[in-house]
């Protein structure tokens, strides 16, 4: 409970102060709540001393009032307060988040923990956003209200306070047994929570090949399996949260109970007056109040494990916690001993070599022999296990994420576009982009014609991923992008691979007008798109066994004359 309490107030920020005047004002609102069983006292005092009268009613009216208007004032200060606070934090948090999640090691966006971010972004955030802030009050106002009732029955009898703080203390056992338990199984739903939404976008993205089969088989399978985990989760949940519960409100009334039968036992002794006996007779009844509403509070078991989640995401180490803002003087990409692996075995090698700024180096070999992996190390979605690649003489791991990626440009294979309009997603390159800017660049990209044709042109939206395209159209436009971005470097990861020969043709001019000056590091299949390069890379087992333009390669490199040979005879057929 306090844990849950320190970890909102570390979140809110710039927000604390506004969060502070909410304790400020619950602390009254607990000691009004008190004023009315105050005035039953008094009436009670005056009829004992055979006082009372029409004064004895007016004071207690008004005292009663006095009691209720202040309570709801300090309630609405407090709602303002607090209203809002969690919504703006956590819409902060979010856009921090994003900005750290850029910042992630690539290892990290498995399919499990892609399940987690999802639920984390969705779910618990937004579970937190909305019943956080609610949460905290009533927390604070009802531990304050213990802590007001406990010194008000010490000022009035200390043997009746010492009850009360004896079973009191039974029942904040009792409670944090139950938060414990409600933590570790709130946690367990959240994990079967999770599996559940990572196997849901596995299954969604391989719906093709579910229709196909029918529902049959291993994805079908396996999310039904995940349904009834979670499932079985939640009835867990609710089966060891009960018992725990029970003792609490046990408590609750064994402390109700004990402060009666102290009150009795005293005032039938002679240590308290009658109107004291009944007064705090019925004060009992209000400090369950407050128990009561701590027992009942189940949203902050699940928003503390929620925030758990939260913590954990957040803790992942960035890749450039140390890294600076650099200004590159030149553009030249060097590897140093680079050995790297996925898990345990080596995908490259000790790897050491040379990319002139301004130069095409294209890198070459059977799939699986480690090209794309270095195009990965150079933009670092990697980290390198040893060695060192740097760019422009500086390494790369001592420069921001940011400041690296500015200068690179990257064409993947497999395109993904926005489910935007097709503008945002060329602006996408450059910030503030202009749409004179975003024209000319489709235009370069052989593009532009297309999407003029489209019926809402640059305001089509294109679906999730670019649905809505073809392959080709799909890839003109991310190279669109990269023009637009106008980087020093570029790094074609098998741009024309997967594209239709018609398309092809486009997507090589695009390639074309965007690499002209540019330091250019390219897989490519086809050896014909390479001829001219500068330099050739001939990469087996994760090493490069020769190195050369591609008419050297073909005299001193049988891997690469057998290569070069097998696609002719292809091209033939």
């Amino acid at each position: 409970m306090f844990k849950f309490i320190k970890r909102i107030m570390g979140l809110s920020g710039e927000y604390r102060k506004k969060l502070d005047r909410a304790y400020v004002l619950s602390f009254f609102e607990s000691l009004a709540s008190n004023v009315p069983i105050c005035m039953l006292l008094y009436v009670l005092m005056t009829i004992m001393d055979g006082n009372f009268g029409k004064n004895s009613i007016i004071i207690a009216f008004v005292g009663i009032f006095a009691g209720v208007i202040l309570r709801m004032i300090c309630r609405y200060l407090t709602d303002i307060n607090q209203s809002g606070v969690g919504y703006e934090i956590f819409a902060r948090e979010r856009m921090n988040f994003g900005d750290r999640i850029k910042r992630f090691p690539m290892g990290f966006f498995s399919e499990d923990n892609i399940g987690n971010v999802t639920s984390v972004i969705t779910n618990d955030i937004s579970f937190v956003e909305e019943h956080g802030m609610d949460t905290l009050g009533k927390i604070t106002t009802s531990v304050i209200g213990i802590g007001i009732s406990f010194v008000f029955l010490l000022v009035l009898n200390i043997w009746v306070a010492l009850a009360m703080a004896a079973t009191t203390a039974l029942f904040f056992a009792a409670f944090a047994v139950a938060h414990r338990v409600a933590s570790e199984e709130a946690a367990n739903q959240q994990e079967a929570q999770n599996k559940l939404v990572g196997t849901v976008i596995e299954y969604i993205k391989g719906m093709p090949v579910v229709k196909a089969f029918n529902l049959a088989g291993k994805s079908h399978k396996a999310t039904s399996e995940d349904f009834l985990k979670l499932t079985e989760a939640q009835i867990k949940f609710e089966k060891r949260f009960s018992m725990p519960v029970i003792v609490a409100q046990c408590m609750t009334g064994l402390c109700i109970s004990a402060v009666i039968f102290i009150c009795g036992y005293v005032g039938l002794n002679g240590g308290m007056e009658i109107p004291f006996v009944i007064a705090m007779s019925v004060f009992a009844f209000e400090l369950a109040a407050p128990m009561l509403a701590l027992i009942n509070i189940t949203a902050f078991r699940v928003a503390d494990a929620s925030l758990d989640r939260y913590d954990r995401i957040r803790q992942t180490e960035l890749m450039d916690n140390s890294g600076k803002a650099v200004k590159l003087k030149n553009f030249d990409i060097d590897f140093k001993n680079v050995t790297f692996g996925y898990n345990e075995s080596a995908v490259i090698k000790d790897m050491s070599f040379h990319i002139s700024q301004h130069s095409m180096t294209a890198l070459v070999g059977k799939s699986g022999c480690g090209k794309s992996t270095i195009v990965n190390l150079i933009a670092r979605f990697w980290d390198t296990d040893s060695g060192m690649v740097s760019i422009g003489g500086t390494d790369i791991k001592a420069m921001t994420t940011e400041n690296l990626l500015e200068n690179i440009s990257v064409v993947f294979q497999n395109v993904y576009l926005f489910n935007d309009t097709i503008f945002n997603n060329v602006a996408f390159g450059k910030k503030g982009a202009t749409k004179e800017e975003v024209i000319e660049a489709c235009k370069k990209a052989r593009c532009h014609e297309f999407i003029s044709a489209l019926e809402n042109s640059y305001d089509t939206v294109i679906g999730e991923g670019g649905s809505t395209l073809s392959g080709g159209e799909k890839q003109r436009i991310s190279i669109a992008r990269a023009i637009l971005k106008d980087a020093p470097i570029v790094l074609l990861d098998e741009a024309t691979a997967s594209i239709d020969p018609d398309n092809e043709a486009y997507i090589q001019q695009a390639i074309n007008e965007m690499v002209k000056g540019k330091t250019l590091v390219v897989i490519a299949h086809k050896l014909s798109a390479i001829m001219e390069a500068d330099q050739i890379l001939m990469i087996e087992d994760g090493q490069i066994t020769a190195r050369g333009t591609h008419s050297q390669l073909l005299h001193s490199s049988s891997s690469y004359h057998e290569l070069w040979k097998k696609q002719k005879q292809s091209l033939v057929r």
